[in-house]
């Protein structure tokens, strides 16, 4: 055998070395890649099997949600019941409160008529409820009043004597009270102070309380007295 043949042999020997080398490496590397597959897989499988306990829990926590929903639509309900019970129980107060201050304002200028009228008429005189039930009930037997108007004017808040300070005559101021005074009030004022002018008496419309600009503007053109501070007022005395 040559020389040059057993060294070509000899070449060929180690590539084959080299070869079974690499492929060596190189399945050791596809059996890290196997193993890392398989753990990937192992991996997988475990996010599934919890994937799958998920939605196999998913009906309950649907159901417990929708049972939450269903509760707290019951709840709101209740809510909204009380809430619309305690808008009509305040409705209520505010209507008792309106009341009360509607009463206590008459006491006022029924009980302190001459501190209120004064600058109107002299020997202010307070009519009682019961003198004016009298008065107007002797009225309406003797023809002068109907039973309607009679009714009416015994809704007047305060009915007050005097003489006017004008002319000395006597005079009877028909009185509307009210917290806020509107042009209603005074069209009242006008008009029981006219049906109480039947009886034979001079009479003079009055709205007393807390006024506003259509009000004032309303007694003026209906000659109707608004007491103001300083004992000023607006209308026909």
């Amino acid at each position: 055998m040559s020389f040059s043949l057993v060294c070509e042999l000899a070449e060929g020997q180690k590539r084959t070395d080299e070869t079974v080398r690499e492929l060596v490496e190189s399945q050791k590397r596809t059996d890290e890649t196997v193993r890392e597959l398989v753990q990937s897989q192992r991996r997988t499988d475990e996010q599934i099997r919890q994937l799958t306990a998920r939605v196999d829990d998913l009906p309950q926590r649907l159901e417990q949600l929708t049972a939450r929903v269903e509760q707290l639509g019951q709840r709101l309900e209740e809510l909204t019941a009380s809430v619309a019970s305690l808008a009509r129980s305040m409705e209520r107060v505010s209507q008792d409160v309106a009341k009360m201050e509607g009463y206590y304002l008459e006491q006022r200028y029924y009980q302190r008529a001459p501190a209120y009228f004064s600058k109107i008429v002299r020997r202010v005189r307070a009519v009682s409820y019961e003198d004016l039930c009298r008065l107007l009930d002797g009225a309406m037997d003797a023809g002068t009043l109907t039973e309607d108007e009679r009714d009416d004017l015994i809704e007047t808040d305060v009915v007050v004597y005097g003489r006017k300070r004008t002319d000395g005559e006597e005079v009877y101021l028909i009185v509307e009270v009210s917290w806020d005074i509107g042009p209603s009030d005074v069209s009242r004022a006008s008009q029981r102070a006219r049906t109480f002018s039947k009886l034979g008496w001079q009479t003079l419309p009055v709205v007393a309380g807390e006024w506003a600009d259509d009000a004032k503007e309303a007694a003026r053109r209906n000659g109707v007295v608004i007491p103001l501070d300083g004992g000023l007022v607006f209308g026909a005395v």
